[in-house]
């Protein structure tokens, strides 16, 4: 991938709201995660569960190409299986542009490591990973950089 695209393509993810849907492991409210901000109604919720890092992750459109539906729902099912079997909970969520020209189902993690999202986000050829810990703000991670 070309160093414009890639940078156009991490403008555009700068540019996503993450949703995360109600469900009891974050205080069955919707959370809508920024990069680069801090989010205490959800930090509170993780902390009241144990959880002090989370993931916000998808297997939708590898490699940021537009795959068909049935094969984005095929990628994710493997990915909450992957998640399952690994003894990782994940609550429904999606990542939609701010200007509404795309979204992707995604899921959010609690509990995961920073090596986890991101061997996770290479497994499934994704570019990025939403990742955070409790008290700290969402960091945008390329899941093109070697591993730290």
């Amino acid at each position: 991938m070309s160093d414009v695209r890639r940078a156009a393509l991490h403008a555009a993810f700068r540019a996503t709201a993450y949703v995360v849907r109600p469900h009891p492991l974050v205080g069955n409210r919707e959370h809508v995660l920024r990069v680069d901000a801090a989010h205490p109604a959800l930090d509170a919720a993780l902390t009241a569960h144990g959880f002090t890092t989370w993931a916000f992750i998808t297997a939708w459109n590898p490699r940021a190409q537009p795959c068909p539906p049935d094969t984005n729902a095929r990628l994710q099912q493997r990915l909450i299986a992957l998640l399952e079997a690994q003894g990782h909970p994940s609550v429904s969520a999606v990542g939609v542009a701010d200007d509404r020209r795309w979204f992707e189902e995604s899921l959010f993690v609690p509990g995961l490591s920073r090596d986890e999202a991101l061997r996770m986000g290479r497994l499934f050829d994704q570019e990025a990973v939403l990742w955070g810990t409790v008290g700290g703000a969402a960091e945008l991670v390329p899941c093109s950089s070697p591993p730290t």
